[in-house]
């Protein structure tokens, strides 16, 4: 719909979305602000947030990887209007990408996301064409800063959750201190004001074919209310989304790149020192309590390197152009090794994984810790024209199809360990392509011709990834040094 806001005498056109009611309806401050950034020399432009469903953009070709989704967690992503209007193409719309300038700004203003364990706002460096290695572009969907999380976001009410705040994603000091202003005009507490400083020394900004494409994604956990869940995750206009531009030039103010943050505490060891003893007597339980004829160990390992290494990777460098897959500072990212190298398991009829390890949520260095169970399969090879994505080529699918978190597994380590003390910090998962009579038991799913990205076929290995969010000591995600690996054993059974 199309809304008029008038503020001192001056209208000023503020295209909206088509869903929900715009919170600009129920706070009056927001269109004074809007109507105040106009009268102080900015262009405004509203756009919307989507929900985005990773295996459903795979399947329609828009991607060509699920990116390691976290299974059963939903994204949105903020949909910032294309500038010049009409320039971006339908992949990018659907999907939040979109291009700024150096002296632009995306603001996000009204509601954090419902009550649950986390969320979080992250701009990414999406795609990138300059010196680009395939002619269409790099996909490499790394994290420009540290995520902007429930434990650091400043808002108006006493809890980070459910609170109206105020988000500027700039890379000019001086058109921050010009919003704000506004801002602070308009009714908005200066202190619930959030600035996001935008690396543009790690970035070629601008609205060009060839400059950098972003994603800012809002990521979200274990919300407790179901309604409020999907209420949050279906409303276009559950808060506003403005992109602000400058109408005349202004004297540049870059901000420097910000460093990654610190996120080494005390490792679970330290804290817990019988946990590897503890974990091999899981071991030896899961074995002897399954019959089985073969069984094989698997541990875990950082699955890719940090997006800011591999910004500030040069032509030559092994992590240049590399694709990170969504990385950011707030979970460790690990993946199934054998040896010490990446490693998948089968899993046909005959075939069961049990997933086990430390219950990072339970030893307090972890907000909530889950793992999700993923292929490696490569569904557009680089060079096909069967199914040609608009993102990326050559990547392995990575679609989370399954998993468990620890509101889930807790407490499933003490029908192996009744008499272990430290059982209570540990768990055990069975994975297997039926079901079975456990509450501590998912199944797999299998892939249809039309979703390949929603299942796993029979014949196709499977490997799990492990996530552990928010340290509420340091409020990002553990060091992976301060983590004890999670682990998995393959059986063929009986």
């Amino acid at each position: 719909m199309r809304k008029q806001l008038v503020s001192a005498g001056l209208a000023v056109a503020v295209v909206l979305g088509t869903a929900g009611t715009s919170p600009a309806d129920s706070d009056p401050r927001q269109g004074t602000f809007i109507a105040d950034l106009t009268s102080a020399g900015f262009e405004v432009r509203s756009g919307a947030q989507r929900r985005i469903d990773a295996a459903y953009f795979v399947d329609n070709h828009v991607i060509d990887s699920a990116a390691g989704n976290n299974a059963g967690q939903a994204y949105k992503a903020l949909q910032v209007p294309a500038v010049p209007p009409g320039s971006a193409d339908a992949s990018e719309r659907s999907s939040g990408v979109f291009r700024l300038r150096e002296d632009e700004a995306v603001v996000y203003v009204g509601p954090t996301p419902p009550a649950g364990d986390y969320f979080s706002f992250t701009p990414f460096l999406f795609e990138r064409r300059k010196d680009s290695i395939e002619p269409k572009g790099d996909w490499m969907f790394a994290a420009l800063g540290n995520p902007l999380n429930n434990m650091g976001i400043k808002t108006e009410g006493p809890s980070p959750f459910a609170s109206n705040t105020m988000i500027v994603f700039t890379a000019d000091a001086g058109v921050f201190d010009r919003i704000k202003t506004q801002a602070v005009a308009a009714g908005f507490p200066a202190e619930t004001v959030n600035r996001y400083a935008l690396p543009s020394e790690l970035l070629n900004m601008g609205v060009r074919p060839r400059s950098d494409s972003l994603l800012i994604l809002v990521r979200t956990a274990n919300v407790r209310d179901a309604q409020q869940n999907k209420a949050f995750l279906n409303d276009a206009q559950y808060a506003t989304v403005l992109r602000v531009t400058p109408t005349s030039a202004v004297t540049p103010q870059p901000y420097a790149t910000i460093p990654m943050a610190k996120r080494a505490w005390k490792s679970e060891q330290d804290l817990y020192p019988g946990l590897a003893a503890s974990l091999d007597r899981l071991k030896a339980a899961i074995l002897a309590d399954t019959p089985h004829l073969k069984a094989r160990a698997y541990s875990s390992k950082r699955w890719w390197p940090e997006s800011r290494t591999v910004l500030q990777a040069t032509k030559g460098d092994p992590d240049f152009h590399m694709f990170v897959a969504g990385e950011a500072a707030d979970t460790p990212y690990r993946r199934t090794t054998r040896n010490g190298e990446p490693m998948t398991m089968p899993l046909g009829k005959k075939d069961m994984v049990v997933v086990y390890g430390v219950n990072h949520a339970a030893t307090g260095l972890a907000t909530y810790s889950n793992f999700s169970v993923y292929s490696d399969q490569v569904l557009n090879p680089c060079g096909s024209r069967m199914y040609p994505t608009r993102f990326g080529c050559g990547n392995p699918v990575w679609s989370g199809v399954t998993g468990m978190a620890n509101d889930g597994f807790t407490g499933s380590a003490k029908k192996y360990l009744p008499n272990d003390p430290l059982a209570k910090y540990l768990y055990a998962v069975k994975v297997s392509r039926k079901e079975l009579a456990s509450k501590y038991a998912v199944t797999v799913p299998s892939p249809t011709k039309k979703k390949p990205a929603e299942g796993i076929p029979a014949k196709q290995n499977v490997l799990i990834g492990y996530r552990a969010y928010l340290n509420p000591q340091t409020g990002r995600g553990p060091a992976y040094s301060d983590v004890v690996k999670d682990r998995a054993i393959w059986l063929r059974r009986r």
